[in-house]
């Protein structure tokens, strides 16, 4: 410490009391920290009690909010990696029970986490324990795992959903159950089911052709289960097309006709691809018996459309209509008018048209609905409001489905006042409390969800109105989307406001499964890597993510670390490699390659407690071994941070170790000793050493040598090595060569003697260098703004 401050004490002397003129341009006028007045005192005392009654409560922080029995299996799978006792297995049958039921009940699918989670706790309740009393799993327990994967619509269809399936099957057929009648068929039905549903359909179809030919399965394909549907609706969600094609023909070959169900799938799969002869040809085999289902009418129009054939498809419309069909059919009819680009008033002269044999059919509100939708997909409000119009018109009411599809017209045409309104009248009507209308809750959801993203990604939201609709949210109980709540969270932190943040991140960000997260967390760190983002909102947000998001990836905390520092916050980039440290699970630990680039930080921007902590963590760090590119890495750290001379501790270390120095070491010991007094002697004899060994040095290596020799004020030297640097690099003397060179001189003097020479001696990288700009430092010397490129 005394030889740096003699260091800094001679560069005080040797500086003039005026800026040298060349840098005075480029001078930023030093910060002045303003000393606060000091307080009156009153006249008046405070009273501090009454006031203290008075005063509003702080704002209580809401606690995370788990689905029943979630939390439990949590804690048992916590246990289960700590070596630790897990819960007893009579709570973990109830979390299990709870949670199935809760599944089933609210109609909330399995995310993929708790899919993996409750397969690994089947597995454990089904292993026998020896020598002690076990209950063993019923067939209730299974019966309820079961519903919640095949009759609740999932959000993901993923490997853990197929795996657990799978244990659910094989624990069944495992057990001693009562055997009713069926029972072993019924289970393997259902495990086809879960294949298909959640992304095996090529393995399911394989299951199909196996048992085919055995009666007790034959009839669960057609009639009771409708597996050969099931499988095929399977096929057709994940793109299998040959296998599709193959399992229709395979069953007409084996005396299952090709039905309205199989027909609709098929239609719609290549329809969908605007594949046009394979449409038409399944739409024009002959089905057994029946009209096609009004879907697959539906999905012909919107494909004739886009592929131009109009006339193909009103042909087909025409006679449907000459088929005098039923009320729905009727309705595709007029939505296909439409759809083709005919008026409103074609429309409106058809419905005095429809009849179904001898009985004269009217339009309905279902019509209307169903109208809306086609002004919703092409996002035409002028329709919307005349088939609103014609409605009245006709005397058919609006019931709630028709104010939720105007809310989806609104938000399609981004009208978010009139969106409002809709919003309103869906929630005040509520749909879907009648029996024959329960999927429109789910459309509502959607909707809602739209409309929130729509409100935050406004110019300037109105935050009040979004906080009532986040209300409205949890009493209605509706599940917000991961995107949903990452666009609300990013506004809100923009607003600083906190609070509203964690509320938001406490109620949902629980209830995703791993994947969900990770969608919230890569907004969160967007945001704190933005560089628009202040650093005070960065920081925020950052707590915020450690708090909810345990989980955040290893990468992910390292690119935080690196986005602090380019922040120049030392501080702050040391607590996100602290969190690291001290996470429970030792994956997220910093590797030898985390702590060089932390290191590598607090050389550019020094904080010499930050290094002081993360160098303690080094040194507990037993799963790490000390090597030449980490001891480069504490080099360039201490004399970042004006510690020198422990510096040089790390080079003894390195000279002494088996694997010796590399280039990087040599760069970061001149740098080192360029900021030491005296260093210039220890850098000599580095050199000459280095000489003898006769070794290719390369250019960085040269100009740290020369910073070296610079940093102690021997400008005759620094010239005589710029002069023969090209016979020793290779290279003549660049901008990076000159701007190290300049900056290390310990006074104004020598660097303007410096300067008038080289800039007559090496005009063009001279030149390059004035375009870098330049600042002055807290001695008042003119520095270049060069980038030293300090790597381990």
């Amino acid at each position: 410490m005394r030889a740096n401050l003699a260091r800094h004490g001679r560069r005080l002397l040797v500086c003039q009391a005026r800026t040298a003129p060349s840098c005075a341009v480029y001078a930023t006028p030093a910060r002045r920290r303003s000393i606060a007045p000091r307080p009156r005192l009153r006249a008046t005392s405070e009273r501090t009690f009454i006031s203290n009654l008075l005063q509003k409560p702080p704002r209580e922080v809401r606690q995370p909010e788990y689905e029943p029995g979630w939390l439990q299996i949590m804690l048992w799978r916590s246990h289960m990696l700590d070596n630790v006792r897990p819960p007893p297995r009579a709570e973990l049958f109830e979390s299990w029970k709870k949670l199935m039921q809760h599944k089933v009940n609210s109609r909330t699918p399995l995310n993929s986490t708790q899919a993996l989670q409750c397969r690994r706790l089947l597995e454990y309740l089904s292993t026998p324990k020896p020598n002690q009393p076990m209950r063993p799993l019923t067939h209730s327990d299974l019966s309820y795992a079961r519903q919640a994967l095949l009759q609740v619509e999932p959000i993901e269809r993923t490997q853990h959903h197929l795996d657990f399936a799978k244990s659910l099957y094989s624990v069944w057929m495992s057990r001693d159950f009562p055997k009713t009648p069926k029972a072993v068929e019924l289970q393997w039905t259902y495990l086809v089911k879960a294949m298909a549903r959640y992304g095996a359909s090529r393995e399911a179809v394989k299951m199909l052709y196996e048992k085919w030919a055995q009666p007790e399965y034959a009839l669960y394909l057609t009639q009771e289960d409708r597996l050969l549907e099931a499988v095929a609706r399977g096929l057709s969600r994940e793109g299998c097309e040959a296998e599709l094609v193959e399992l229709i023909q395979y069953a007409e070959d084996h005396q299952v006709p090709y039905d309205i169900g199989l027909q609709a799938i098929i239609v719609d799969f290549f329809a969908q691809r605007d594949r046009i002869a394979e449409t038409k040809h399944w739409f024009n085999k002959p089905v057994a018996g029946k009209l096609p289902r009004p879907s697959v009418y539906r999905s012909i129009a919107s494909f004739a459309m886009r592929n131009n054939l109009q006339e193909w498809a009103t042909s087909l419309f025409l006679e449907l209509g000459e088929l005098q069909p039923r009320q729905k059919h009727w309705n595709v009819i007029l939505q296909a008018i439409l759809i083709l680009g005919k008026s409103l008033a074609e429309v409106d002269v058809m419905m005095s048209h429809m009849v179904h044999g001898k009985l004269q059919l009217s339009p309905d509100t279902r019509t209307i609905n169903d109208l809306l939708r086609v002004a919703v997909e092409q996002r035409d409000v002028a329709l919307g409001e005349d088939i609103l119009a014609l409605a009245a018109k006709r005397g058919i009411a609006p019931d709630g489905e028709t104010h939720l599809v105007l809310f989806f017209l609104r938000l399609a045409t981004n009208n978010l006042v009139e969106a409002r309104e809709a919003y309103k009248q869906v929630r005040h009507i509520q749909p879907w409390t009648l029996e024959t209308k329960q999927h429109l809750f789910g459309e509502f959801s959607k909707a809602v969800n739209a409309y929130l993203v729509a409100l935050a990604a406004q110019q300037q939201p109105d935050f009040k109105l979004i906080s009532s609709l986040l209300e409205a949210v949890e009493e209605d109980r509706i599940r917000l989307e991961p995107a949903t709540v990452a666009a609300l969270c990013l506004r809100f932190l923009e607003n600083d406001q906190h609070f509203d943040v964690m509320d938001i991140l406490s109620i949902h960000s629980f209830l995703y499964s791993e994947a969900e997260r990770e969608i919230v967390q890569s907004a969160f760190v967007s945001f704190c890597l933005d560089p628009s983002t202040s650093t005070n909102r960065a920081w925020g947000a950052y707590q915020l993510l450690q708090q909810f998001f345990q989980d955040t990836s290893f990468e992910r905390r390292v690119e935080l670390m690196k986005g602090f520092f380019r922040r120049k916050r030392s501080d702050m980039a040391s607590h996100v490699f602290g969190h690291m440290r001290a996470h429970r699970n030792k994956s997220y630990h910093p590797t030898a390659e985390t702590y060089i680039t932390c290191l590598e930080g607090f050389a550019r921007y020094p904080d010499p407690e930050g290094l002081d902590m993360v160098h303690n963590m080094l040194k507990m760090d037993t799963s790490l071994q000390p090597s030449t590119k980490l001891y480069t890495a504490l080099m360039l750290a201490y004399t970042g941070c004006g510690q020198p001379l422990i510096a040089l501790d790390c080079w003894t270390q390195i000279t002494q170790s088996r694997e010796g120095p590399s280039y990087a070491t040599l760069e970061a010991i001149f740098w080192t000793l360029e900021k030491k007094s005296g260093g210039h002697n220890q850098a000599r004899q580095i050199w000459d050493r280095m000489e003898r060994m006769d070794l290719d040095i390369p250019p960085a290596v040269y100009n740290a040598y020369i910073g070296a020799i610079a940093g102690s004020g021997n400008e005759k030297e620094i010239r005589a090595l710029l002069l023969k640097m090209a016979s020793v690099v290779g290279s003549e003397p660049d901008a990076m060569t000159l701007g190290i060179a300049y900056n290390a001189l310990p006074g104004q003097l020598l660097q303007k003697g410096f300067q008038e020479w080289a800039k007559g001696r090496f005009p063009d990288a001279w030149a390059e260098l004035m375009k870098v700009g330049r600042r002055m430092d807290e001695y008042s010397l003119c520095q270049f703004k060069i980038e030293r490129p300090l790597k381990a």
